[in-house]
């Protein structure tokens, strides 16, 4: 006859192989994060809210670093968010998976949310300057911030342009 302690070795296998087998079918492959679009044209609408909203948002915060009315460690802060934000859209329009006829609308509106995020990273710039009191180049760089917000919205341009 066989003795406790094997028959509970022999459950105690099969009960580790069962559930082993299971974990297998309930545990997913593949756990990367997917978007999916089906109306192109209401997703891009939707994306250049979300990206005008930002570009209000941090104009104004840069308006009131210029005006000293914040300091530059908080518009930094405001910054580095906003380029968050920025880049989160610019990878959900990349992942979006957009037709053929929308993929020429899809990547112009990429560029100017890339633009966007150069101006913002200009705009930091500016704020370390202010908090190291080095103002003599600041007009530099506030040109070049001009003509990024000039290019992000050629940009944008030719997105809505390049629309089926």
């Amino acid at each position: 006859m066989a003795s406790k302690k094997g028959i509970a070795v022999t459950v105690a296998i099969l009960v580790g192989v069962v559930a082993a087998s299971f974990l297998v079918y309930l545990l997913p492959e593949d756990t990367t994060m997917k978007i999916s679009v089906s109306d192109f044209e209401h997703h891009l609408d939707i994306t250049k809210e979300r990206a005008t909203m930002e570009v209000t948002g941090i104009d104004d915060s840069f308006k009131k670093l210029m005006n000293g009315e914040i300091e530059p460690d908080e518009y930094i802060t405001i910054a580095e968010i906003s380029s968050s934000q920025i880049n989160s859209l610019i990878i959900e329009l990349t992942n979006s998976g957009a037709t053929q006829e929308w993929s020429e609308s899809y990547v112009n509106y990429i560029g100017s949310l890339k633009k966007l995020n150069d101006k913002i990273t200009e705009t930091v710039v500016v704020a370390n300057l202010i908090d190291d009191n080095d103002t003599d180049s600041i007009d530099e760089i506030l040109s070049k911030i001009k003509q990024l917000e000039t290019e992000s919205f050629d940009w944008a341009k030719k997105s809505d342009d390049s629309r089926p």
